[in-house]
């Protein structure tokens, strides 16, 4: 006897027993135990922290704190749908929610009405960003900040000459033109090893980086910067707990991060202005579901305990499934999804449904 939970497509569903000749049109059949690995709770090894499912938010731009151009030290303070945002997100049910682009300079912003944490700021942070942490961790979610610097990303109309790794100037897109970059001095990259962000990416790639110092050139020196961070940041903590991001990927593992969440582009790249028909035609996103899984799992062969997830056009929950139960990947980012529901997650776990509506 095998019982299934299943859905219409109204969101009404019930459990019935499986008829042999018994599968209506309008109904969706999920299979509980195709699912089951999504539930299963993952532990950071170095922190000891526990993850409490396999799905987590990836981070996005919310748009939704004070934004004055007459006043940018009182600007980035998160309003109160910052708060509920990330109740939503945490009744919601991922594991683990990623906070999307806190700039940590409020001369150099990804758009307006960013939440920033600039430490020259002369309001409280911990006061301004506690609502809507506290709101996130409500229902036993792990959080992460992302924390960034812009660079050559930071539109023209927000600041004409944004700080970079090099002066490469971003091309117009999004349909935005951006600010002609100035490269970082050595006394502001030390600076901004205390903050980080989209710089970090800026300073790995040749195509950005046309240093001639420490800080360019070979691969080496290219990653000094990530590297810098990560050292940085275990000096100001009172053990190894700490997280995230990628690429030099088994350099940064071995200098002590815990999870690794994998995309890919930049905002020039097909994958980031959503050319979805270049990548829908990969053989990953036909049969598995994502754009990046490919990279990721190579890059979990040479992990020894980091955890490792991907983002970027997850829809199916027995692809996601099919993904952390192979052992492809550790978990699966969602985006846009959430965005458009923040239930989404519940409805996979309790097999109430299989597909996002996007």
């Amino acid at each position: 006897m095998t019982y299934y939970l299943m859905t219409t497509l109204s969101d009404q569903w019930k459990l019935k027993y499986r008829e042999k000749d018994f599968v209506p049109s309008a109904v969706i059949m999920v299979e509980l135990p195709v699912i089951a690995p999504l539930a299963e709770p993952i532990t950071l090894k170095l922190s000891g922290k526990v993850i409490k499912n396999r799905l987590y938010r990836t981070p996005l731009s919310e748009y939704a704190s004070a934004y004055d151009e007459n006043d940018l030290e009182n600007s980035g303070k998160p309003l109160p749908r910052y708060t509920e945002l990330y109740q939503e997100l945490a009744d919601g049910g991922a594991g683990l929610i990623c906070f999307g682009n806190i700039p940590i300079h409020r001369d150099n912003l990804e758009n307006y009405n960013n939440a920033v944490l600039d430490i020259n700021n002369p309001w409280n942070p911990v006061e301004a960003f506690a609502p809507a942490i506290k709101a996130a961790k409500s229902r036993g979610a792990i959080c992460l900040p992302q924390l960034q610097f812009p660079g050559r990303q930071t539109p023209e109309f927000l600041n004409k000459n944004p700080k970079s790794a090099s002066a490469e100037q971003l091309h117009p897109c999004f349909n935005k033109t951006y600010g002609k970059p100035t490269p970082l001095t050595r006394d502001e990259i030390r600076d901004l090893i205390r903050r980080h962000g989209y710089i970090m990416s800026q300073f790995l790639s040749p195509k950005t980086n046309k240093r001639m110092d420490e800080y360019g050139g070979c691969l080496e020196n290219r990653a000094r910067f990530l590297l810098d961070i990560v050292n940085a940041i275990k000096s100001e903590l009172p053990s190894d707990r700490f997280a995230e991001q990628c690429v030099v990927i088994k350099w940064l593992e071995d200098a002590g991060v815990d999870f690794f969440d994998i995309s890919g582009g930049t905002y020039e790249s097909p994958a980031w202005r959503g050319n979805m028909v270049q990548l829908a035609e990969r053989s990953s996103q036909k049969q598995r579901g994502s754009y990046f899984v490919e990279w990721a799992q190579e890059m979990k062969k040479v992990l020894s305990r980091a955890i490792i997830g991907t983002s970027g056009g997850w829809r199916d929950s027995y692809r996601m499934a099919e993904a952390v139960g192979k052992c492809n990947i550790d978990m699966c980012g969602l985006g846009r999804p959430l965005r458009e529901d923040p239930d989404f997650v519940n409805k996979i776990l309790r097999g109430e449904e299989r597909l996002s509506r996007l």
